[in-house]
């Protein structure tokens, strides 16, 4: 196995590299500013760090990486360098893009050099981006290489100008180096998690803003995508290579095997439920647009068109490599719906998280999930909440196992595109619950408890244990929310201050100390998508139809089902066709699992869960 010395051991790729080198049996040792970030990513303590992993105190831009001398010492005895340090941030100036890539080079390649001359270096491993022009044919040609820099950004001109000092350097020493380009990162081929927002985000912010409807560079251009799990997979894969060659490593598909921007674009918007694009507009003059005042407006960077492609790239090596380590490379275009929601809820809320959940998918349902005991226990949110809103009351289900979902078009979760909104949200939650080996016990809230509700009288019962309903909606809301249309209209205009007024009106809380200050932001934020609100909207008006409240509860099993209650609810009532089913009442309000999460918690493990 070999020592590995990392440096961006915390970023969106290095922390999937760590991991999968870790998993495969790898001496890890990652550079890093800080040892706290460190432990929180890998959810380690001081006392239970792993012998083969370990952090070291630095700085890319220090002389000598700001090593302490035992730290130093250390480092004598690593056998791979992978340097994948630096931030993806486009808008670098250049002295801060000088820092980060040309003066880090510098620094690694002395480091470099005196583990060559020791016999000690076996592969230098540089990762890079596939629009770098260097190659090993062209290494000795820095002034044409320059001058093709001219009119990119400091950030692109910086980064490649590192990869062609540490090209150099690798050849005049003599070491192995294997320089690796990766395109556009997305997340992992499993749950389309992705933690960077640069690349695709840039994209998907303009479209949030209805600003897609042309497509740059039209069905000719194409923007090369890869998995960051796919990214961590080929690096280890290098690692294990005992007699590496010098050689470069494109990671994308095919120009023929991917989306061109046309239809990249199309389900961009289509998943973001804004209208579909009209034509194209030419990369120069989008170029020339977004540089006069009315691109600073619009708040797109000049810089990120550079991504689009239009050429294909030499992917001989890639595909040696991978084929000889079996490995899988293509995107999972079943996924993309997934990365798309992912960076469309970060973009609303920022990279906030709770490191005791982890996150997941179940078919089609994003998921926080923590580990625990027993079937799992699946929570489905309601209206104007998310998973995150109800982490409170997961985390007070102490030792079990619980996965709390995002409904379809709203958190995390892509919309499902059914002709009706519900019926969709149906299928969606059966789908992933009959995706689970195990039964699972099944609590939902609100509008969440009606489609549990739904659910359970469909599936077969082996597929679920005990439900549990929190104020379920068992009748039509309100007409005046009828008009899907009118909805979309209002939801944009929707304001802290009188979300909290509306909530207080309509009883969900007592009091406006009842309130998380966290439940109001989060609102809001997630106001801020178009898919999110379109999603709502479109709730809304088909929970006033009675169509939806058809349910049978003279069917259920009374033994597997109960009903919790808030009293101070003054919208909604228990049908008198519910009055078989046991029900235990709580002096709440309808958000009672929100404002009173322990309690709630504490009534669900005494019911028998």
């Amino acid at each position: 196995m070999a020592h590995v010395f990392i440096t961006g051991g915390t970023g969106f790729i290095g922390s999937h590299m760590v991991r999968r080198l870790a998993a495969e049996g790898h001496r890890i040792t990652a550079l890093v500013r800080s040892q706290s970030r460190f432990n929180a990513i890998f959810k380690l303590t001081d006392g239970d760090m792993p012998p083969s992993l370990s952090a070291i105190n630095g700085d890319l831009t220090q002389q000598a990486l700001g090593l302490s001398p035992s730290d130093r010492e250390l480092l004598l005895t690593a056998d791979v360098i992978i340097h994948a340090g630096g931030p993806m941030d486009i808008l670098l100036n250049k002295q801060q893009a000088k820092q980060v890539f040309l003066d880090a080079a510098e620094h690694l390649t002395l480091l470099a050099d005196h583990l060559h001359k020791s016999g000690q270096l076996r592969h230098f491993i540089h990762v890079v981006g596939f629009k770098s022009p260097v190659t090993e044919q062209n290494i000795n040609e820095q002034a044409a290489i320059l001058k093709l820099l001219e009119h990119e950004s400091p950030y692109e001109r910086m980064k490649i100008t590192a990869d062609l000092h540490i090209r150099q350097q690798a050849k005049r020493s003599g070491y192995s180096l294997s320089v690796v380009n990766p395109s556009v990162i997305i997340g992992d081929s499993v749950t389309g998690n992705t933690e960077q927002t640069g690349g695709l985000g840039i994209l998907i912010a303009s479209a949030r803003r209805k600003l897609m409807g042309t497509v740059p560079g039209g069905p000719k251009h194409w923007l090369p995508l890869v998995h960051v799990d796919h990214t961590a997979a080929f690096i280890a894969a290098l690692v294990s290579e005992q007699q590496p060659a010098s050689d470069t490593y494109y990671l994308l598909d095919e120009q023929n095997a991917s989306p061109n921007m046309t239809e990249l674009i199309r389900l961009i918007n289509k998943e973001l439920r804004v209208p579909a694009p009209i034509g194209s507009i030419s990369l120069s003059l989008l170029g020339k647009l977004l540089g006069t005042r009315i691109g600073s407006k619009l708040g797109i960077p000049g810089q990120s068109l550079s991504f689009i492609a239009s050429k294909p790239f030499p992917l001989q090596s890639t595909r040696h490599i991978q084929q000889k380590h079996a490995l899988y490379a293509s995107v999972n275009h079943s996924i993309l719906p997934h990365v798309i929601a992912d960076l469309d809820y970060r973009l609303s809320h920022g990279l906030n998280g709770r490191p005791d959940f982890e996150r997941n998918r179940r078919g089609p349902l994003a998921t926080l999930e923590n580990a625990g005991s027993g079937h799992p226990i699946l929570l489905l949110p309601g209206t104007f909440s998310g998973a995150d809103c109800l982490l409170p009351l997961a985390a007070e289900l102490k030792g079990r196992q619980v996965w709390v979902a995002d409904l379809p078009g709203f958190g995390r979760s892509p919309y499902h595109h059914s002709a009706s909104v519900i019926e969709g949200h149906v299928q969606a939650i059966m789908e992933a619950i009959a995706s689970q080996q195990e039964p699972v016990t099944l609590i939902g809230h609100s509008y969440g408890a009606l489609l549990a509700a739904k659910v359970m009288e469909r599936m077969p019962s082996h597929h679920i244990g005990a439900v549990r309903l929190l104020q379920p909606v068992l009748h039509p809301a309100n007409s005046r929310y009828k008009s899907s249309m009118a909805n979309r209209l209002l939801l944009p205009h929707v304001t802290e201050n009188r979300l909290r007024k509306e909530l207080l009106a309509r009883g969900c809380f007592e009091h406006p100390n009842e309130i998380p200050d966290s439940y109001i932001r989060f609102a809001r934020e997630e106001l801020s998508s178009p898919r999110v609100r379109a999603t709502l909207a479109d709730t809304q008006a088909a929970l006033t139809r009675a169509e939806h409240f058809r349910l049978q509860p003279e069917s259920w099993n009374t033994r597997q089902t109960n009903i919790i209650w808030g009293t101070k609810e003054p919208v909604y009532t228990i049908p008198e066709a519910y009055s078989g089913i046991q029900t235990t009442l709580l002096p709440y309000g309808h958000h009672f699992p929100v404002s009173h999460p322990a309690e709630t918690a504490k009534l669900l493990l005494q019911s028998g869960i």
